[in-house]
């Protein structure tokens, strides 16, 4: 007989604190998932595997909050994780999705928050669907009801978010590449007859490499923040409608709520993932402004 999807968390979550110690950062948009076995390393849940964390890396997230059974079946069901309890991700098994996984690599493409996977894996967006519907068996009519009206507006706030956000990083992402543009035209300045004379040549040199790299980045976050998109669990789809012919009443409104909170969950994390990236992208089309300016003031300085 199949388990139902609130006891499969629960038996994998009690079953992985028996081994291993489990952690959250308290940094602000982290929720970063770290465990720790009796006499292993510290290994840190990247796109939901495990990759172990050096010491002189987990400096920063030293500020962490032990987990209990109770607050791991929340954070499961919020960010979709896999099993908790599986191998950490071995360069032999995986060489490409350990690499994936690397210091580099997440600050080129940061992973969701929460150890979320930007590609679900099979059936774990149904068992938190289960698992949603069954905390709902004993709320009344009404109060489902309400519970329903809020999940429909947190999911279509969620959807709003991603596609306002997604909006101002096409901006940035013309806007980046604009100024890049004009960074680099200003090359002349340091070559030819017309080249500026020292030192103002060395200073528009460093201001104009610091300008095209800041360029770069900008557009690079905004191009993330806009176009990558991960796969979703819309409380729509066909699958989910034709499953719902068996039920009716009050049971199809549970489960429909149900859908509803799993899909605002993962736009939720995917909105803040692509917030993230605007934000990155604000900060660095404002650190190529400061190149520009730079570059224009030395321009100005041989000038005079």
């Amino acid at each position: 007989m199949k388990k139902n999807g609130l006891i499969e968390i629960q038996e994998m979550v009690e079953r992985a604190v028996r081994l291993f110690s489990f952690s959250r950062s308290r940094r602000e948009q982290g929720y970063a998932l770290f465990r720790e076995g009796p006499a292993g390393p510290v290994e840190r849940l990247v796109e939901g595997r495990w990759v172990p964390t050096s010491r002189m890396l987990l400096g920063r997230w030293l500020q962490r909050d032990e987990l209990d059974a109770g607050d791991l079946v929340l954070h499961v069901q919020r960010y979709l994780l896999p099993d908790l309890d599986e191998p950490s991700l071995e360069w032999r098994s995986d060489p490409l999705g350990r690499l994936r996984r690397t210091q580099p690599f997440r600050w080129l493409m940061p992973p969701l928050k929460g150890g979320a996977m930007s590609r679900l894996r099979g059936g774990v967006a149904d068992r938190c669907r289960s698992a949603y519907a069954e905390n709902l068996a004993d709320v009344s009519e009404s109060t489902l009801s309400d519970l329903r009206e809020q999940a429909v507006a947190g999911y279509e706030h969620q959807r709003e978010r991603s596609a306002e956000t997604e909006q101002r990083a096409n901006f940035f992402l013309a806007a980046a590449g604009l100024t890049n543009s004009l960074v680099l035209a200003n090359a002349g300045l340091l070559l030819g007859a017309s080249k500026l004379g020292t030192p103002w040549r060395i200073l528009a040199a460093i201001a104009l490499g610091v300008g095209s790299f800041c360029a770069i980045a900008a557009g690079m976050r905004a191009m993330q923040a806009m176009m990558i998109a991960f796969y979703r669990t819309p409380p729509n789809a066909v699958d989910r409608i034709v499953d719902r012919r068996l039920y009716e009443g009050v049971a199809l409104d549970r489960v429909y709520v149900a859908a509803l909170l799993v899909a605002q969950g993962r736009a939720g994390a995917i909105g803040d993932w692509k917030v993230k990236r605007l934000r990155g992208a604000r900060r660095w089309f404002v650190s190529s402004i400061f190149g520009v300016v730079f570059l224009t003031g030395f321009v100005l300085m041989e000038a005079l």
